[in-house]
């Protein structure tokens, strides 16, 4: 009875192909987007964590003028000449801050033989690379005689190097910045992006010292970097700085030209913002589930009414009602589990083309693919529960009467 089920079963399915092909879609779109979006929604997790790595939990970062965390990220969208390099010497006396260092931003333009790139350059100070926990593929960190003696020497961002040098060694070259000659001391190994939004590769770092005098003629920062021993000491060092600043600028709480950023600040931000989207395309992807069900119980319906005679038949030749009701389930099944594999299919697909492309780490969605096929497996027995219920109930008497 078992194999006459199935057979009468998948006849029926693929009795007429594009309806099936109609009653499905929405189960393959849903099952698509839910796996994709679910995926994504872990990438970002884990491209968030790698971000955040470079700006820790023991890490504050003082902003001249007003920023604000956007999207999960530090955006300065004001920029005043508050801060000066006396400040970071004077937040240097605090006792529990580990690492500090003051930082210009500017955009040069970089040569070599010819090569011309518009690039950021940053002066920082000997402590920065080692605050940030860059490590370097080639040459050396600055000396803190380099950076007091307003030497012209560079360390070059990934990115930056390979435009410039190719695959040829760079330390030890000379460039220029906005005409000026530097020496390539060393090369940042590959970073990405960071949590403050800029790409750690585009990037030219050399002594704040030479950057503030001899490269941009400025008497200001644009922010400091401060590492603290623990990450639980953050919320003291944050209240000490501010009040250290407001004293030296002589300004109140309103007025002050400067912010503190927190890691903690940015990942909250990131992750409540991750979270509402997820849950959203979650919402979306299961309501096309949803309503990809109501189609393959309307395509049951549909076959159960034009199956009469066949129902009545089998009815009448001994097969009994929970057969009938079986047969329907597992043709819901059946259409549910081909829509969410097929979807499942495109999913992955997806997840191989759109994440390389868009340089989010390639996970493994091993939830997402068992929550996609949990739902459709629901959502079939679900679909199918009403039209087998009703094909069992049929009365064969009635439908053979014509015959």
């Amino acid at each position: 009875m078992t194999l006459i089920t199935l057979k009468l079963s998948f006849g029926g399915i693929f009795y007429k192909k594009l309806r099936l092909f109609l009653s499905v879609l929405g189960i393959i779109i849903g099952v698509s987007a839910l796996l994709v979006m679910n995926t994504f929604g872990e990438s970002a997790k884990v491209k968030t964590m790698q971000e955040i790595e470079t700006f820790g939990p023991e890490i504050l970062m003082v902003v001249s003028g007003q920023a604000r965390v956007r999207a999960g990220r530090a955006i300065q969208a004001e920029q005043t000449t508050a801060l000066k390099l006396e400040d970071a010497q004077a937040l240097r006396k605090i006792s529990a801050i580990q690492l500090i260092s003051p930082l210009y931003t500017g955009s040069s333009i970089v040569r070599y033989l010819g090569k011309n790139i518009s690039t950021v350059v940053q002066g920082v100070n000997e402590e920065y690379i080692k605050l940030r926990k860059f490590s370097l593929i080639e040459g050396r960190n600055f000396l803190k005689d380099e950076v007091t003696g307003f030497k012209k020497v560079a360390i070059l961002g990934y990115k930056v190097k390979r435009e410039l040098f190719g695959e040829e060694k760079a330390e030890g070259q000379h460039i220029l910045i906005n005409k000026l000659p530097f020496t390539v001391i060393g090369v940042l190994e590959p970073i990405g992006v960071d949590a403050s939004n800029q790409d750690q590769d585009d990037q030219v770092l050399i002594p704040i010292t030479t950057a503030m005098s001899a490269l941009f003629n400025v008497d200001y920062i644009s922010g400091i970097f401060i590492s603290v021993y623990k990450p639980e000491l953050v919320p003291l060092i944050e209240k000490q700085v501010d009040e250290i600043l407001l004293k030296r600028h002589r300004v109140s709480p309103k007025e002050k030209g400067f912010n503190i950023i927190k890691a903690e600040d940015i990942l909250k931000f990131r992750t409540e913002a991750s979270s509402l989207f997820s849950s959203l395309v979650q919402s979306i992807s299961i309501l096309c589930l949803i309503v990809g069900s109501l189609g393959v119980t309307a395509i049951m319906l549909l076959s159960v009414n034009e199956r009469r005679r066949e129902i009545g038949l089998r009815l009448a030749c001994g097969a009994s009602r929970r057969a009938i009701l079986k047969q329907f389930l597992i043709e819901s099944m059946v259409i549910s589990l081909w829509g969410g594999f097929i979807g499942l299919f495109i999913g992955l697909l997806g997840i191989l083309v759109f994440l390389p492309l868009l340089k989010y780490p390639l996970v493994l969605p091993w939830k997402p693919i068992i929550v996609s096929t949990g739902l459709t497996i629901f959502f079939g027995l679900l679909s199918g529960i009403y039209p087998a219920y009703k094909a069992s109930k049929i009365d064969p008497a009635i439908l053979l009467k014509g015959l």
